[in-house]
């Protein structure tokens, strides 16, 4: 696929038969930031609907690249009822993201809500091994707190 893409692009010399940086597993490792640099300067040369057109015939696997704002007006998603306003006790009114994957007849739901800043900051501390002195002062200093 990443081969098809290239020689779409005119940029086949990118792919490891031709650029000995990206031959075997090994190489890529070793250059994989100056790989994924070279790629998102290639996907800043093009809009989404650019992309999108130019990939649409080929047998590259592709999509949008959507803004957060953007996944609120997304056809699909709301389509499928993707997203579910909640209330929150103490953050009022929230659009939630559903839950993706249907496995079952059983329709997956929200059952629990975020919890406050701080809500299980000391059940978790201790989970973790902290003493008693050791969270009250992380409580005094300020490097955690309570809902």
């Amino acid at each position: 696929m990443v081969e098809a893409l290239f020689d779409l692009i005119a940029r086949s010399f990118l792919c490891g038969a031709k650029d000995a940086r990206f031959q075997g597993m090994a190489n890529r490792l070793k250059n994989v930031e100056q790989y994924y640099a070279t790629l998102a300067g290639l996907c800043a040369e093009r809009t989404n609907a650019e992309w999108v057109e130019l990939l649409k015939s080929s047998n590259v696997p592709h999509g949008p690249v959507n803004t957060l704002d953007d996944l609120f007006v997304d056809p699909q998603l709301n389509a499928t009822g993707y997203w579910q306003d909640v209330e929150h006790p103490s953050e009022g009114r929230l659009r939630l993201p559903g839950i993706a994957p249907r496995f079952s007849k059983t329709k997956p739901e929200i059952t629990r809500l975020q919890p406050r800043l701080g809500e299980h900051s000391v059940e978790v501390l201790k989970e973790a091994g902290f003493t008693g002195t050791e969270i009250d002062a992380m409580l005094k200093s300020g490097a955690t707190k309570t809902a």
